[in-house]
Order: structure tokens, then C-alpha cells, then sequence
């Protein structure tokens, strides 16, 4: 369960219980666990995305406001000598050149800076564990290592299906909230905290930070059941990377994957071609690659 931290303002004319009657932490919980507990939210439609809230004039608290899906540092090894990837969008059927940094593949701060801190954690151990994979001095997961990799698949499975924020704010129940400026809620952020606004409204980004915290850790959970990653390396034919993942399928590079409950090894083309039609079936609205005319279906 994660520890919520929740910020009190109170300014002299307000008595000291005040924001303890409304119990914020408590209903910040409450609501966190009730949307849990509800099946996967249905992915929206391109266009359907909420305007993500400003910071302030130049960000001087350095938050994290565009957020990648696919970490980018596990982006990297399928650019080409330009810095981009070949990326099919499903929605337009067409294929085009795209940095790393493009919006199709960014959330608009979708959760807070202290989920973003959360993930960044998970993200740089899997990058300890697969580097030396990546490098060819080693090939194979060890079981220690499955841990970190259970985390990554789990934490890039719910990127991708709560990468939307169907509003911008969520109203707790029996919750008044403080008047904060701008600059205390980025401060406020910055340092960990959550916060309500006046009428008890909370930014929903902070909440959908604490569901994505709860969803990824009873996933990684769950997947601690998989007996093993598998490191297969492709004998020909490169691999492609979906949006939404729905196989237990990590590509690493064009032509190296960890595939849950595989054993280590090189697969054919057909095999490729394989996985590819398999990922591409589950995308909703682009996949990419390095080279889309080297990837089989």
C-alpha cells in the first residue's frame, strides 16, 4: 500500500482541527482503492485527452509534465543515426519517422511528480538487470532479477491504460481543502506531497499516481508466479513495440526480447513474425520499430 502523504495550510482565523475533520488522507485513499478495484479503465480515442494542467511560467520546479509510456531510455536502441524510430500510426495507417520525444508517445502529466520519482525507481533497476544483456556479457535473467523485470512489465502495462485523465480534478467527500497558491502546490509536489484545493477538489493526477502505484505493485505481484524471462534473440527479422502491451513481451533491442515463461534462446523469422502479428493485434493507436521494412508479420 503506498504512504500518502497529504499537506495542511491552515491560515490563523481557521482552528487547528479544521482539516483534520475533513480526513483528506482518508478519502484520497478511499478513492484511490475504489477505482482499483474497478475493471481496467477502456482506452479513449485520440482526441479524447484532457489539456494537462500548467506550471508555472518556465517550470522552476523542474515536475515532469511529459511522460513516457515506454521508458525512453528502452526507446534508445531502436533509433536509428538520426535519434528516431519508424513508427506506424494505427489510427491514420500510415507510417512515419518520429523522435523519442513525440507526442504519441508521451502521457500530458497524467500523474504527479511523486508517482513519476516511484516509477523512475522501478525503470533504473530493469536497466540494471538488462544492460549487461543488452551488452552481450551476459544472457539470461537470473532468478533474483526476475523481481525488477515483473515491476517493468508491470509498470509499462499500466502506463499504457491510464495514460488519460478523464477530468482534470476529483472532488473527495467531506473534504474542504485550503486555498494554496501556485507556487505552494508545486512545492507541494516537488517534495512529495498531495493536496486538496478549496472545496475539497484534488488534482486527478495525484490520484491516478496513487491507483497507477496500487495497480503495479498487485500486478508485479501477481506476475511472481511467471517462472522466468526468457532472453530470444532473433536468428533474422527485428521486433516491434506496441502501445498498449498485452503479451509478456519486453523487446530490449531490434532483435532481443524477454518473453515471460520462455526459455533463453534464437527463434526463426516465422517466430518474429510471430510475436509481431501477436503485439500488433493489441495496439490501439501506433507500435514501432527501428525498421518496419525489416519486421515481419
Amino acid at each position: 500500500m503506498p504512504v500518502i502523504r497529504i499537506a495542511s495550510v491552515r491560515s490563523q482565523q481557521q482552528s487547528a482541527n479544521d482539516w483534520a475533520q475533513g480526513h483528506p488522507a482518508a478519502a484520497a485513499m478511499a478513492v484511490a482503492l475504489a477505482k482499483t478495484s474497478e475493471p481496467f479503465r477502456s482506452l479513449a480515442v485520440k482526441g479524447q485527452m484532457q489539456r494537462a494542467e500548467r506550471p508555472l511560467l518556465k517550470n522552476p520546479n523542474k515536475l515532469t509534465l511529459r511522460q513516457h509510456i515506454f521508458p525512453k531510455r528502452s526507446m534508445e536502441p531502436f533509433a536509428d543515426q538520426s535519434g528516431r524510430v519508424t513508427v506506424f500510426d494505427v489510427l491514420r495507417h500510415k507510417a512515419r519517422p518520429a523522435k523519442l520525444d513525440d507526442t504519441l508517445f508521451l502521457a500530458q502529466r497524467a500523474w504527479d511528480q511523486r508517482t513519476e520519482t516511484y516509477m523512475k525507481h522501478i525503470e533504473d533497476k530493469f536497466q540494471r538487470v538488462v544492460r549487461p544483456i543488452i551488452e552481450c556479457h551476459v544472457n539470461t535473467i537470473t532468478p533474483e532479477q526476475r523481481g525488477p523485470t515483473n515491476s517493468m512489465f508491470a509498470l509499462w502495462f499500466m502506463r499504457a491504460r491510464y495514460r488519460q485523465l478523464g477530468a482534470q480534478e476529483i472532488e473527495l467527500f467531506g473534504v474542504t481543502g485550503d486555498h494554496l497558491t501556485k507556487a505552494q502546490e508545486e512545492t507541494l509536489e516537488k517534495n512529495g506531497y498531495l493536496f486538496a484545493r478549496r472545496g475539497g477538489k484534488m488534482p486527478a493526477r495525484q490520484l491516478n499516481g496513487v491507483q497507477l502505484q496500487m495497480r503495479i505493485n498487485r500486478y508485479a505481484l501477481d506476475l511472481s508466479a511467471v517462472t522466468k524471462w526468457g532472453a530470444i534473440h532473433a536468428q533474422s527479422g527485428e521486433f516491434i513495440v506496441p502501445d498498449v502491451p498485452s503479451h509478456m513481451i519486453i523487446p530490449l533491442t531490434p532483435k532481443l526480447a524477454l518473453v515471460g515463461s520462455a526459455t533463453d534462446g534464437i527463434i526463426t523469422e516465422q517466430n518474429v513474425a510471430e510475436i509481431n502479428s501477436a503485439v500488433k493485434a493489441g495496439s490501439r493507436e501506433y507500435y514501432f520499430a527501428r525498421d518496419l521494412a525489416k519486421c515481419p508479420f
